[in-house]
């Protein structure tokens, strides 16, 4: 039995290998088909990747500057010609300084200035000490007095202190100091005295004029002057150029007082002769009309045979007081004979 069982089982295994020959058949045409298939082509070698672009950030092109424009400022001081009625005589007068005007834009918009106007021309007069005959009204009643303008400056500063003595009020003074511009007078500092004291003080940084009476401030505008040194600023500027100034102009000055700065107009009258100090005084004669009812009127002369400094000075009140004080004596500087324009 195990004999027959051991011839069965290697029969099964024989009959579960394929036959050698089909074997043989099937690998030969597997070799056949392999050599018969089309060879894949080589894929070509990738081409080289292009160089990276090289890059910028390109940031956007500042705008072109805009041409500042001059910015506008007040006039330093403001020059006003003479109406037509009185100027028939006399050439008009440029204005002391005027804003730059504006030129039509180009195709590309650009805008150009017309470049800057040259300064007003002044000539401050030179260091002196004049005395003065005061006579008035005050309250009704007729004074005398007696005053004093002490002038003093070299290249760069200047002082002024101009004192009346009265025999009703006592001694009353105005002082005014600053630096000397190539434009004229910068004051830095204004009082008067008379029982107290009070002050103005110029700031050109901050652009404003402070006063210790506890008022407001005042926006501080080129060319400003306080009540003493607009006197010896407007005999600067018209000892400059006095044909610049004939009868009828007007000369516009931010003046500052104790409590406030105001423009004050003063108009330019037809020149007097006045006798004083022993002098026949050719003198320019300028008026600063009353701007309200109860301002005063103020008239000044300036000696052009003595540096255009202010040889009589009159002011009239709405109250009808009145003081006018006259040369009677100087010292510092000399007369002058007069010269051509003047």
């Amino acid at each position: 039995m195990p004999g027959r069982l051991g011839q069965v089982d290697r029969a099964q295994r024989i009959g579960q290998r394929p036959p050698i020959g089909l074997v043989l058949i099937v690998a030969l045409a597997h070799a056949l088909l392999i050599g018969a298939a089309p060879r894949r082509a080589a894929l070509p070698p990738a081409a080289p990747a292009p160089p990276a672009l090289w890059t910028r950030a390109i940031a956007a092109a500042p705008a072109p500057p805009a041409v500042a424009e001059p910015a506008p400022q007040p006039p330093a001081p403001v020059v006003r010609p003479p109406s037509a009625s009185r100027s028939a005589h006399a050439p008009r007068v440029a204005a002391a300084t005027s804003r730059p005007a504006r030129t039509h834009a180009s195709a590309r918009g650009a805008t150009h200035a017309a470049p800057p106007v040259s300064p007003v021309p002044v000539r401050v007069p030179g260091s002196a000490t004049l005395d003065y005959a005061v006579s008035g009204v005050s309250r009704g009643l007729p004074y005398e007095a007696e005053a004093r303008l002490h002038w003093q400056r070299d290249a760069a500063r200047y002082e002024a202190t101009w004192t009346v003595n009265s025999p009703h009020e006592g001694a009353r003074t105005q002082r005014s100091e600053g630096v000397v511009t190539p434009a004229g007078l910068a004051p830095e500092r204004f009082a008067e005295k008379a029982r107290g004291e009070r002050a103005a003080h110029f700031d050109p940084e901050g652009a404003r004029i402070r006063f210790s009476a506890n008022a407001p401030d005042a926006a501080l505008h080129p060319g400003a002057q306080d009540r003493l040194s607009a006197a010896l600023q407007l005999g600067a500027l018209l000892a400059a150029a006095p044909a610049r100034y004939p009868p009828g102009t007007v000369i516009t000055v931010q003046t500052a007082g104790v409590r406030e700065a105001e423009p004050w107009a003063w108009e330019v009258q037809d020149d007097e002769i006045l006798q004083l100090a022993g002098h026949a005084l050719p003198s320019a004669r300028l008026v600063r009309a009353p701007p309200t009812a109860y301002a005063p009127r103020i008239e000044l002369w300036l000696a052009r045979t003595l540096g255009h400094l202010p040889v009589r000075l009159r002011v009239t009140q709405a109250s009808g007081d009145v003081a006018d004080q006259q040369l009677r004596a100087v010292a510092g500087v000399a007369f002058e004979a007069p010269r051509p324009g003047d």
